[in-house]
């Protein structure tokens, strides 16, 4: 199934987009290692104290927040760019409905409606996790 409101231009534009996306995210991704050996290696020499502990211990909580958010994009991207060589891109992934040609403008791989993204999002939550 394919989305009507998209014309052969726009996808290609799309996967133009897709592809830049992708290959920032593998920069991030091969930052975000080279950054982390730089800093075991710092360790390693390093006598620390309590407040450095702590501090790197933020450093990689907020760089595992960071390379789970990375991962997670990158596979929305991939899985976008597989859509368009099946011809479905612009399909969502959960209900088939048509995906808005705005909400793809803004964010070239979403893979599903908003109505769909925030249920998916809803289900993935931790229970008890609400917001404060």
């Amino acid at each position: 199934m394919a989305n009507t409101q998209l014309d052969e231009q726009f996808v290609e534009e799309q996967r133009g987009r897709l592809e830049e996306l992708k290959q920032e995210l593998l920069d991030i991704r091969q930052g975000m290692n080279e950054d982390e050996q730089d800093r075991n290696e710092e360790e390693q020499d390093t006598e620390l104290d309590s407040g450095d502990e702590a501090q790197q211990m933020f450093t990689r909580e907020m760089d595992a927040t960071i390379g789970e958010q990375t991962e997670r994009r990158l596979q929305d991207v991939e899985r976008a760019l597989g859509k368009i060589e099946e011809g479905s891109y612009g399909v969502c992934e959960d209900t088939g409905e048509e995906i808005a040609k705005g909400r793809l403008e803004a964010v070239p791989e979403a893979i599903r409606t908003m109505d769909a993204q925030q249920r998916f999002e809803q289900e993935r939550r931790p229970a008890g996790g609400g917001e404060v």
